[in-house]
């Protein structure tokens, strides 16, 4: 038995914290594979373990009434904001495949099944990740990555432990399109960027807007479905609880301005 732990909203520190945090207990046996969704409050961008952003676009951020923070996993800047978080947690001891893109396929199967559900076909993405100049996650589409007709609607990042895999990503449900070149890049370059369709929205596709209860039930079914298995809703378990606490205290979620 698997488990679920169903939405709910934290600050993007606490988020990542959380996320760290299952995979800690995972890799130490004291939980099941996981499947979570979650929200963002303050709304915020979320930067790769590795990257950095110009000083100009994190006072802009911030200016602008986001948080900045960074992920464990790796990739580009991605704006959570009228968006679906999800975060998978298993190991190759409990179904996943050694290989990473292998592995990155089997996850994004749940998600596929779950937009069946929902009414839509989307494609495994191909390609090579962004170049580092290139700020923004959901300019390229790579095989973690899902798409509408050539558009990201959904962006993933992956981080290992041992045989233990942390998988999250966003799916993009109202997001504007010009409202990430403006986090990011001075007016005239925002203004450019801004009149190109930079990604694809779920509540567009669909012409309608489910809750959040109807997304997550939805991919729920799709990810028993891809790993023939029941997700049981459950909640943080002490443990995890306290290894999260301890991260917040030794992981500023803040990037530091380059």
């Amino acid at each position: 038995m698997w488990r679920l732990l169903e939405y709910k909203t934290h600050d993007g520190a606490t988020n990542m914290a959380i996320d760290e945090a299952i995979l800690e207990a995972h890799l130490m046996g004291k939980v099941p594979p996981t499947l979570r969704f979650y929200g963002w409050e303050p709304p915020a961008v979320s930067l790769g373990y590795a990257q950095k952003l110009p000083t100009e676009s994190v006072n802009r951020i911030h200016e602008m009434g986001f948080d900045i923070v960074k992920r464990p996993t790796g990739g580009r800047a991605v704006l959570h904001f009228g968006e679906l978080t999800y975060s998978f947690v298993g190991s190759t001891d409990a179904q996943l495949r050694e290989s990473i893109l292998d592995a990155y396929k089997q996850i994004c199967s749940g998600l596929l099944e779950g937009l069946r559900l929902l009414g839509v076909e989307l494609e495994i993405g191909s390609g090579q990740p962004a170049h580092r100049q290139m700020h923004d996650c959901f300019l390229a589409t790579t095989t973690a990555d899902l798409h509408f007709g050539g558009k990201k609607m959904v962006g993933s990042a992956q981080l290992r432990r041992k045989h233990a895999v942390l998988q999250h990503g966003s799916i993009l449900l109202s997001q504007p399109q010009d409202l990430m070149p403006k986090l990011l890049y001075p007016v005239t370059a925002a203004e450019s960027a801004a009149s190109l369709k930079r990604h694809a929205n779920l509540f567009e596709i669909l012409k309608r807007e489910p809750t959040y209860k109807e997304l997550q039930a939805a991919f729920h079914k799709g990810f028993e479905k891809a790993f023939a298995t029941r997700f049981e809703p459950g909640e943080l378990t002490e443990l995890e609880s306290q290894l999260a606490t301890a991260l917040l205290q030794n992981k500023p979620g803040e990037t530091i301005p380059v």
